[in-house]
């Protein structure tokens, strides 16, 4: 049997979806299981041993310039030559709303069963029609593959990364680090704030950021005792947080990486549902203000949720 995924929206999403990869693996060992994944999240898939074959295409919103526009339009139109050429007997779409240019790569296979959401304009080609039950990513990926019989067992969610970009940060060992970066507003955290909780926590913590807060974070490391360490990518991301025991996060994509290394995280969320988001395993770890702003959870509580964690 030969299978086709489909999952080309953000990394944490994609980190989320591995669960179920793994688990339709398990029960079909045999099958040819591939997935179309975009430039912006392939790291979230690189290297994962479930799966035969990956398709990277650049959505053209993510280039500029005409000529890198018309060069990532050559590329999908590339992809779904070869989607084509597979004849492949089921897709699986894994997005919780339906999509009319994600399901392009589901038509294109021409599979006998199509898995994915209804569109409420009943536009959709799909075989079979998969409920959004407004639960978490991760189990919502898994009713995607009921369709297959495919069950949650315990899986974990799982991201690999080089053995090579691991030994560079051999010499840390069971350090704590906390991201001091989110993309959305009400996930993120003022200097002021970050700079009181560091004070009251008095110990040796490394903090990463997003390039877009280096500027906040060698502030902070000046006027705190924080030591920042610059990553490189979101792979080195991964690598450096892998030595620490504890993580502590902005809600974002960093936040779905650490549990996928198996590295115990908390979770400072600002605007999303923790039943839907929450790291994977560390529910119970989440703070959330009611206002649904991080800048509002109280500093004392994130300081003691965090030595009571250590």
């Amino acid at each position: 049997m030969k299978i086709l995924l489909i999952r080309n929206d953000n990394l944490g999403d994609l980190i989320c979806t591995t669960p179920a990869i793994e688990g339709l693996r398990k029960k079909y060992p045999n099958a040819q299981i591939d997935i179309v994944v975009n430039s912006y999240n392939f790291l979230g898939i690189r290297n994962n041993p479930f799966v035969d074959n990956i398709y990277v295409y650049t959505k053209p919103k993510h280039v500029n310039g005409v000529g890198e526009k018309l060069k990532a339009l050559f590329g999908k139109i590339k992809i779904f030559n070869g989607i084509r050429k597979e004849k492949y007997d089921v897709s699986v779409v894994f997005r919780s709303e339906y999509s009319p240019s994600t399901e392009q790569f589901s038509n294109i296979s021409k599979a006998k069963m199509r898995i994915g959401v209804k569109d409420k304009k009943k536009r959709d080609k799909f075989t079979h029609h998969i409920e959004f039950r407004n639960n978490h990513e991760v189990e919502f990926c898994f009713d995607c593959l009921k369709p297959l019989n495919v069950e949650y067992n315990g899986e974990k969610t799982r991201f690999f990364i080089p053995k090579e970009m691991k030994k560079k940060y051999e010499d840390f060992k069971d350090i704590v680090v906390f991201h001091i970066s989110a993309r959305m507003k009400n996930n993120q955290m003022s200097f002021e704030k970050l700079k009181d909780i560091f004070a009251k926590l008095d110990k040796e913590i490394y903090i990463t950021a997003e390039p877009k807060d280096f500027e906040t974070a060698k502030k902070l490391e000046k006027e705190t005792k924080v030591i920042f360490k610059k990553t490189d990518s979101f792979l080195d991301l991964g690598a450096f947080i892998s030595r620490a025991k504890l993580f502590v996060t902005l809600e974002g994509g960093a936040m779905h990486l650490a549990p996928a290394i198996e590295v115990k995280t908390i979770a400072l969320f600002g605007i999303s549902d923790i039943n839907r988001w929450h790291p994977w395993g560390y529910k119970d770890l989440v703070l959330q203000d009611k206002s649904k702003i991080a800048e509002n959870i109280d500093n004392d509580l994130i300081v003691k949720h965090i030595k009571n964690n250590l």
